[in-house]
């Protein structure tokens, strides 16, 4: 059986730790995505702002991105975002 020295093991450890923590930040980027949309109602005070979703690949919808001052976020079909901009005027 082969030894192997303990830089060489920390390097191993260090590395495989990376992957990981690399791959688990991908998958929750991408779990971040609306997949559908969402009956909450949200007061305009509320709003903090908005950010476009075009649909690709996991995320299979249009969607506006509402970002409360909360840390909600909520999906919005954009063809209901006239709506929402009527009352923000």
């Amino acid at each position: 059986m082969a030894k192997i020295s303990v830089p060489a093991l920390t390097l191993i450890m260090l590395c495989t730790l990376v992957l990981f923590s690399s791959e688990a930040a991908a998958l929750r980027r991408v779990s971040r995505c609306c997949t559908r949309y969402s009956n909450s109602k949200v007061l305009t005070k509320d709003i903090k702002g908005i950010s476009i979703q075009k649909r690709n690949g996991k995320c299979n919808i249009n969607a506006v991105i509402v970002h409360t001052t909360t840390g909600k976020h909520i999906c919005v079909d954009p063809n209901q975002m006239t709506d929402i901009t009527d009352k923000l005027k």
